[in-house]
């Protein structure tokens, strides 16, 4: 398993939309972490968050 993290400052953690229009110019990157890993998350730091996705080492 490979685990990836991103850390910011930003206290604000993602929102997770039902919906992504293919047309927008953004709002589509939780879904393509969806669609591409086989877990993600994110977690609220001290100051900011972390957000990290997981792929299977069959990925």
């Amino acid at each position: 398993m490979l685990r990836v993290s991103v850390s910011d400052g930003s206290p604000d953690l993602p929102e997770q939309r039902a919906y992504a229009d293919p047309y927008a110019v953004s709002g589509r990157g939780l879904h393509l972490v969806r669609s591409l890993t086989h877990r993600f998350g994110a977690d609220p730091r001290r100051q900011g968050k972390s957000i990290w996705f997981e792929l299977d080492s069959a990925a």
